[in-house]
């Protein structure tokens, strides 16, 4: 998922270079996050009157685009993780095993964290201790709580299991691809595959099944992972730049009709990536070394901000005091808080787990 592993452009196989733009996108969705959860759990209120209204819309209330910048660039970065790769049952397995070790371990980790800032809450607060049941649980530690209609023991959880999802159903249609370029009557594999898979991505988007089920599933979300992919495939000439801008004028069209932002904001980071990556810009912009830092535990960031950001602003009103310049320096705080605690998973837990899943051959 939110990564910041080496990326290797077609172009120059041979020598591995990093996007720093797109790892510095990276940080900015994880830090954008976090400033949304910081609005809405009513942590800021006092200071949000103060601050101009657009600075509250776009820094803290349109922070929840952050999650659209996230699915893209899964999108774009399993695309080219898979480009050179001989897709089979073998290696489906170890790919599958491989994303489950390196996603999982610090999604755990986070769990254990927010159950025992639970504990310690409920606690401070005075208040009856609820904590999921074990069947919640189990169904978090398989990705399974949306699907099953469970509670999420962590707000952004929600993301992971799409992320997941997306990332088997996907290895699994460009291995069928694959299979398809094998049969000499077969002109395009990937095209055969992955038009019908676009266009049922744009029917998906419709919200045409109104259920639970369906909300759960990545379908209402495949859009966006398929605009990084294909903003990828655009970049390295297996898919031509006009149907990929034919297919972000579509989502355009409906994101216009349903007022959705959220698929508006897929729609131009994917377009983005694909124009800074034909100006041969991707290795350069954004290399800056604090935005790097934040790119690289940004999936810790992403995993405990929520919990560490509740618990800093909850001591900080008991030590000091619910006003506007104690929310404005618990803010402050929070960040400088929640970046350790991620830096620290990162080291300790994080960087482990990404090792471990590299030894999955």
């Amino acid at each position: 998922m939110k990564q910041g592993s080496p990326l290797a452009p077609l172009t120059e196989k041979s020598s591995k270079v990093r996007f720093y733009f797109l790892d510095g996108l990276r940080g900015i969705a994880a830090l954008w996050v976090l400033l949304y959860h910081a609005e809405s759990g009513n942590h800021i209120t006092q200071l949000s009157k103060l601050l101009p209204d657009w600075i509250v819309v776009i820094v803290f209330k349109w922070g929840h685009l952050g999650v659209s910048i996230f699915f893209v660039l899964s999108g774009f970065v399993i695309a080219h993780s898979l480009r050179a790769k001989k897709i089979n049952l073998a290696y489906f397995s170890n790919f599958t095993l491989g994303r489950f070790i390196r996603l999982s371990i610090p999604y755990y980790v986070s769990i254990a964290l927010v159950l025992c800032l639970e504990v310690v809450a409920s606690q401070v607060k005075g208040e009856v201790l609820v904590l999921p049941s074990l069947g919640n649980l189990l169904a978090h530690l398989l990705y399974l709580q949306e699907i099953l209609g469970l509670d999420q023991i962590n707000t952004v959880y929600w993301t992971l299991c799409l992320e997941m999802q997306f990332y088997l159903i996907f290895c699994l249609l460009l291995g069928l691809s694959q299979k398809l370029d094998d049969l000499k009557s077969v002109n395009s594999g990937r095209a055969l595959i992955f038009v019908p898979v676009s266009v049922l991505a744009v029917l998906c988007s419709l919200n045409i099944f109104n259920n639970h089920l369906w909300s759960a599933l990545f379908l209402p979300h495949l859009y966006s992972f398929l605009l990084g992919a294909f903003a990828y495939w655009s970049y390295i000439d297996i898919l031509k730049p006009v149907f990929f801008y034919f297919y972000c004028a579509v989502l355009t069209f409906i994101s216009i009709g349903d007022k959705s932002l959220f698929m508006f904001t897929c729609v131009i980071v994917a377009a983005v990536f694909l124009e800074v990556g034909r100006t041969n810009r991707l290795q350069i912009w954004l290399n800056w070394r604090w935005l790097q830092f934040l790119s690289v535990i940004s999936y810790s960031l992403y995993l405990v901000h929520n919990p560490i950001t509740g618990a800093t602003f909850l001591t900080g009103f008991k030590l000091l005091g619910h006003f506007v310049w104690s929310e404005a320096f618990l803010l402050i705080v929070t960040i400088l808080v929640c970046t350790l605690f991620a830096w620290i998973m990162w080291k300790l837990v994080e960087k482990p787990s990404i090792d471990l899943s590299r030894k999955v051959k």
